[in-house]
């Protein structure tokens, strides 16, 4: 993948220097609270899914880098399903609340759509987590509805939310004037 910027990001492919960074993310409980990566609680965990998923899955998980520091804030990856790009992502929390994953994921919508060439992109959320909700909203997704329920460890029920954009939708949407 090359290197893909917008005005305050730097969205590339992760290498061996993130490490520190990437792990503090996964590691951080209330980050990934609802992630697929729930479950990796120690550095040993974080050593195995770094080396064997986010090192091997090039083409499908992106670092997202702050432009004036450089810092890994972040990241994006797709899981293909059938041609449907099952979009996550993950922030470091000092991040949050600045519009960084809206302006990454537009980034990453273009480049899931015509260069992995994905049907459609879907991306899930916790029903606890509303503000991710909104995000896939800003990227033009539209909601789904619940495509999963979790107990949680309070035994509360989770609804898994999904939101998806087709392909068609994006470039009608991309060939709209801005208004």
């Amino acid at each position: 993948m090359r290197q893909i910027t917008t005005e305050r990001l730097i969205i590339r492919p992760i290498n061996q220097r993130d490490y520190d960074e990437l792990q503090a993310i996964i590691l951080d409980p209330i980050i990934v609270k609802y992630m697929r990566y729930r479950d990796v609680k120690t550095p040993s965990n974080f050593a195995i899914l770094f080396k064997d998923h986010f090192l091997k899955e090039f083409g499908f998980t992106f670092g997202i880098e702050e432009k004036t520091s450089h810092k890994l804030i972040g990241f994006y990856e797709f899981h293909p399903e059938n041609g449907v790009g099952i979009l996550s992502y993950a922030l470091s929390q000092d991040a949050w609340g600045f519009g960084y994953v809206a302006e990454a994921g537009s980034a990453m919508m273009e480049y899931g759509f015509n260069t992995l060439h994905f049907d459609q992109i879907e991306a899930h959320y916790a029903h606890l987590n509303p503000r991710s909700g909104r995000v896939m909203e800003k990227m033009g997704m539209h909601k789904l509805g619940i495509v999963e329920t979790r107990n949680a460890d309070t035994e509360d029920e989770i609804y898994i939310m999904a939101y998806a954009l087709d392909k068609e939708e994006w470039n009608l949407a991309e060939q709209e004037p801005a208004v």
